[in-house]
C-alpha cells in the first residue's frame, strides 16, 4: 500500500483546510456580529433567492436591515432608513418587527398614513405586542382619529397600567379632543407615577392657560422651566399668562427667551410683538408680528405645531 511521506501529508492537510475555509460560504450572524451588516444582508438575501421560507435568513434579514437604517436614521439620512426598510419589506413581506419598524420611521418623518397602514399589517402579525398598540395609537393621534387612539391607548393601559408614559399620551388624546377634565386626570397619574419630568407639568400648564386659569399656568410652567430653562412651549405659555395679566415686563424676558429657545414657533412671536406693542417699541412689534404671520402661513399646511411634545415623559 502506497503511503504519503508525512511531512507532505501535513501539507496537504494544511491546504485542504485553508481551501475548506476560503471556500465556505459566509456567515451572516458572524458578519452581523462584526458590524458588518451590509455585507451580512447580502448573504441573508443570497439564501432567500433559493429558499424564501428560511425562517433564519429572514430574521437576519430584518435585523441586517434595522442596523442599517438605524445607521442610516442616526446619520441624518432619513430616505435612506425609509429605503433600507422598504427593500427589506418586499424580501420579508409581513414580518411584524419589520413593519413595526418602518411604521416609527414614517410616522418620525411625517408620514402618517404610511405609517397607519404599516402599523396595521404588523397588527395583524402581532395583534396583542404591547409596544405596537402604543405605536399605533400614537399615529392614530397625529391622524386626528382621536377615537380609535384612545381605544388602543386603553387597551395598551389594560396591560400595562403603571406606563407614566401612555397615560400622558392619553392626557394628550383628550386634551387634543378638548376633553380637559379627564387630560388632566391622565396628566396628574402620569406625575404620580414619575414625578420627575417636565412634559406633564407643561401640558398641565396649557390646559390652564387655555380655561384662564392664568396664576395656575404660571404655577406649572414654573415647574417645568425648573427642570428644563429652554423649554419652548412653557416660556411661550409663562409670557402670554403674563401678557394676559398684563405684567408685561416680565412678559417680555419670558418671550425673548422663548423666541431664543424655539425661533420657528408662531405664537413665542406673536405674543411678543403683542407686548412690545403694549411697552410702546411700535417698530420692534411690528416686526415680531410680521414674522408670527409669515410662519403661521407657512405652517399651516403641515398642521398645528407642538413644542416639545414627546412620546414619553421627560
Amino acid at each position: 500500500m502506497f503511503r504519503i511521506p508525512q511531512p507532505i501529508a501535513s501539507l496537504l492537510l494544511s491546504s485542504a483546510l485553508a481551501l475548506a475555509q476560503t471556500s465556505a460560504p459566509p456567515d451572516g450572524q458572524a458578519l452581523l456580529s462584526a458590524g458588518k451588516a451590509s455585507e451580512a444582508r447580502a448573504v441573508f438575501e443570497a439564501l432567500l433567492s433559493g429558499n424564501p421560507a428560511d425562517t433564519q435568513a429572514q430574521a437576519g434579514e430584518v435585523q441586517a436591515s434595522e442596523s442599517i437604517a438605524l445607521q442610516a436614521r442616526a446619520g441624518g439620512q432619513m430616505d435612506e432608513a425609509l429605503r433600507t426598510l422598504l427593500h427589506a419589506k418586499d424580501i420579508v413581506p409581513g414580518n411584524g418587527r419589520l413593519l413595526y419598524d418602518l411604521g416609527i420611521l414614517e410616522d418620525e418623518m411625517r408620514l402618517f398614513r404610511d405609517a397607519d397602514e404599516s402599523l396595521a399589517q404588523a397588527e395583524k402579525a402581532m395583534p396583542t405586542d404591547p409596544k405596537l398598540l402604543y405605536a399605533i395609537a400614537r399615529v392614530k393621534m397625529d391622524l386626528g382619529q382621536l377615537a380609535a387612539a384612545e381605544e388602543k391607548m386603553q387597551v395598551y393601559l389594560a396591560v400595562q397600567p403603571d406606563d407614566a408614559s401612555a397615560h400622558f399620551g392619553l392626557g394628550r388624546i383628550y386634551q387634543i379632543g378638548l376633553k380637559f377634565e379627564k387630560a388632566k386626570s391622565e396628566f396628574a397619574r402620569s406625575i404620580e407615577l414619575k414625578p420627575v419630568q417636565t412634559e406633564a407639568y407643561y401640558e398641565l400648564g396649557d390646559i390652564a392657560l387655555k380655561q384662564g386659569d392664568l396664576e395656575q399656568a404660571m404655577h406649572q410652567f414654573n415647574k417645568t422651566l425648573a427642570r428644563n430653562p429652554q423649554h419652548g412651549g412653557a416660556l411661550e405659555g409663562a409670557g402670554e399668562a403674563d401678557f394676559k395679566l398684563k405684567k408685561y415686563d416680565e412678559a417680555k424676558e419670558f418671550l425673548q427667551r422663548a423666541v431664543a429657545a424655539a425661533p420657528d414657533y408662531p405664537p413665542c412671536h406673536y405674543y411678543l410683538g403683542l407686548t412690545l406693542a403694549r411697552l410702546g417699541q411700535k417698530e420692534e412689534s411690528r416686526k415680531e408680528l410680521e414674522t408670527a404671520s409669515k410662519m403661521s402661513e407657512q405652517q399651516n399646511s403641515a398642521g398645528p405645531m407642538r413644542l416639545q411634545q414627546q412620546a414619553a415623559p421627560q
